[in-house]
């Protein structure tokens, strides 16, 4: 199987398992998985607004030459951005759109375009293929977290 599709495969599967997450029970957006960490709730806006971000990053790299490419302080959205009233329907909308849009991106686009480069304001050179796996890796990342306080357990990172 060729790598990118590979990575689609994986941003698909991801985005349900992620999706599932929104419609299990209420009770769990309050927990967290570990103490002083963010609850699920917060996870959930944080993975929907980071796909956000980084779709936009696949976009300017893949339409512009060498675009700038913007950090955000996650900390800073999650105290700023309503996390604790967002919508989570319309958080779960978001994600959704974003994640497919991912995938269409990816999935239309040839290998060549993997190449292609943008300069992060704190990374430095990237290229449209290590942030497609960024944007697989990362909601992997948080789906462990997520699991985990589902799950009422406390996660640790995997060495």
């Amino acid at each position: 199987m060729p790598k990118r599709q590979k990575l689609i495969d994986e941003l698909f599967t991801t985005m349900q398992q992620t999706l599932e997450l929104f419609d299990g029970p209420r009770a769990a957006f309050l927990r967290s998985y570990a103490p002083g960490k963010w609850t699920l709730r917060e996870m959930l806006i944080h993975i929907s607004d980071a796909e956000t971000v980084l779709l936009d990053r696949l976009r300017r790299i893949a339409a512009e030459d060498n675009p700038s490419l913007i950090a955000f302080d996650q900390d800073r959205w999650q105290k700023t951005l309503l996390y604790d009233s967002r919508d989570m329907n319309i958080v779960k909308m978001q994600f959704q759109a974003a994640r497919r849009s991912v995938i269409e991106l990816a999935s239309g686009l040839d290998d060549s375009f993997d190449a292609r480069t943008g300069i992060h304001s704190e990374c430095g050179t990237i290229t449209f293929a290590q942030v497609a796996q960024k944007i697989a890796d990362h909601n992997a990342h948080h789906l462990e977290q997520a699991k985990a306080a589902v799950e009422g357990r406390t996660w640790t990172k995997a060495n």
